[in-house]
């Protein structure tokens, strides 16, 4: 029997648990060769790029191959289009498209640029950013610009490791809003004893000027920035890889797929990650982040391997546990949470709540790890479906 032809894009959470995944399927032994296309030979831990940015760690990449299953091939290199019709995969450097029988769209996610600003986007940003906080001058301010976990956590580990600096959190919403009121009082508390201001409702400015969304009479920035150095976190960009493509995307280039992970149209190609969008029935409530990429990189291997024995692939279901927040080195913050990632009443705090956050860091690469030697990676399932709800609310 003729080996299939796997092709991951992405090394990503989705892209390389899905990789040890196939790799280490016994069903699949001898009927699959595996090729993930990355554009660097590292794994980034995306969970720990504002330690970089903040001078707490000197790196946040990882060597891929050794995460990675034996068998599994490693093209570095950056995909510029997929042929659906040729099944090809062309990269930028005008070299050999690679062929495939099933590929996997895993291309991640980054957080958007803005010009002049600071950002977390990648390593490299990171490590510039680390620089450029590193040669400012005691009581320089700095706007962490983003509400979300991600500038969240920016802004506190940037104000405890540089505590000469003036630090603002600035966000559209209200900080905090999505925790448990207990949760979100913690988490204002922590960021003021650091030294962290908080600008709820405020628009963002950058640095350039512009406003994002573009500003009116009545929605002009409150508090306008003076900030020496803006730190960019709002909002999640995905490659325009998809729709270059002519796969079929959302608004924002997410690629649309299905509720067992494949592309409507396109049965051999399957997506994960946050470069992809379910449809609401399975997806509604997922946010970008390594624990929704996990578990729907391992459901899109098991889809692959159902497609590639002949069995019909599964819809895929995925909830949330807890929501991990580290505020520095020493603090932290665990709100618990419904599947459908609404908070519960309990959320650890402090040091436990530190110690916490870091043993599930570190657990996500163990998981990677344990998979490339045949683990059993499971996850939770996800909320029921409002009908199912509704019929246990009647009885």
């Amino acid at each position: 029997m003729a080996v299939q032809r796997v092709v991951i894009i992405g090394a990503g959470y989705a892209g390389v648990l899905a990789a040890n995944r196939l790799a280490a399927n016994k069903e699949l032994a001898g009927r699959a060769g595996v090729t993930v296309v990355n554009p660097r030979p590292d794994f980034v831990e995306r969970i720990r790029l504002h330690e970089v940015a903040a001078g707490t760690r000197e790196s946040a990449s990882v060597p891929l191959e050794p995460l990675l299953h034996p068998d599994v091939a490693v093209v570095v290199g950056r995909a510029a289009r997929i042929d659906p019709q040729a099944r090809l995969v062309h990269f930028t450097d005008g070299r050999e498209p690679l062929g495939y029988d099933s590929l996997l769209y895993a291309a991640g996610s980054s957080s958007p640029s803005a010009a002049g600003a600071g950002g977390l986007a990648d390593e490299e940003s990171a490590a510039l950013l680390r620089t450029r906080l590193a040669g400012l001058a005691p009581g320089a301010a700095v706007d962490v610009v983003g509400g979300g976990l991600t500038g969240i956590e920016a802004a506190a580990e940037i104000a405890e490791r540089h505590p000469r600096l003036r630090v603002r959190l600035v966000s559209r919403g209200t900080i905090g809003a999505d925790l448990s009121a207990a949760g979100r009082r913690e988490l204002r508390r922590k960021l003021a004893d650091l030294g962290v201001a908080l600008a709820d409702h405020t628009e963002a400015e950058r640095p350039d000027g512009t406003h994002l969304p573009p500003s009116s009479a009545d929605n002009a920035p409150a508090n306008p920035s003076h900030a020496d150095l803006t730190v960019w976190t709002a909002g999640f960009a995905v490659p325009e890889l998809a729709r270059d493509s002519g796969l079929p995307t959302e608004e924002h280039g997410r690629l649309l797929v299905d509720a067992a992970l494949s592309v409507p149209g396109y049965p051999d190609i399957f997506g994960a990650g946050d470069a992809v969008r379910l449809p609401d029935s399975a997806g509604a409530h997922l946010r970008m982040s390594c624990a929704a990429a996990m578990p729907l990189g391992a459901h899109a291997a098991d889809a692959i391997a159902d497609r590639m024995l002949d069995r019909a692939p599964r819809s895929f279901s995925g909830g949330f546990i807890v929501r991990c927040i580290s505020l520095g080195r020493s603090a932290g913050l665990i709100q618990l949470v419904h599947a459908d990632d609404r908070p519960r009443r309990l959320a650890l705090r402090g040091r436990m709540g530190a110690m916490v956050k870091e043993q599930v860091c570190r657990m996500t690469l163990a998981w990677i790890r344990k998979e490339a030697r045949g683990g059993s990676y499971a996850w939770p399932k996800g909320p029921r479906p409002a009908a199912d709800r509704e019929l246990a609310g009647a009885r």
